[in-house]
């Protein structure tokens, strides 16, 4: 019994666990440069989102592909990037439970002839 349980622990080990993958942390760019922001310097919300969607591109997908290329299992490192987006990039309101927002939905009318 006690064996079925490690092995059901491996798999189910957090992904900075098992196969000691980090946390994935962006530095804040200074806008249209390569140069790091000092940490006093804080940034509009219009270019926070920016620095963000820079990062998922230079960071988060390099990682991803980095975590794939050291052959840890696909889900490990997908679920390391949802996680990311998800704390990152997902709109947020305070006041509801979980903190975030369902898109609103839109009927569209269409005439068909």
């Amino acid at each position: 019994m006690i064996y079925k349980l490690l092995f059901l622990l491996t798999f189910f080990s957090p992904y900075n666990g098992y196969y000691n993958l980090q946390q994935i942390q962006c530095p804040n760019w200074v806008p249209g440069t390569n140069e790091i922001m000092p940490e006093q310097m804080t940034l509009s919300p219009a270019m926070d989102l920016h620095n963000k969607m820079r990062c998922y591109c230079q960071v988060v997908k390099v990682k991803e592909r980095e975590c794939l290329d050291n052959n840890v299992p696909s889900n490990i490192c997908l679920q390391r990037t949802r996680d990311w987006v998800t704390n990152n990039l997902s709109l947020k309101n305070k006041n509801l439970p979980d903190g975030l927002v369902n898109l609103p939905t839109r009927n569209v009318i269409i005439n068909v002839e």
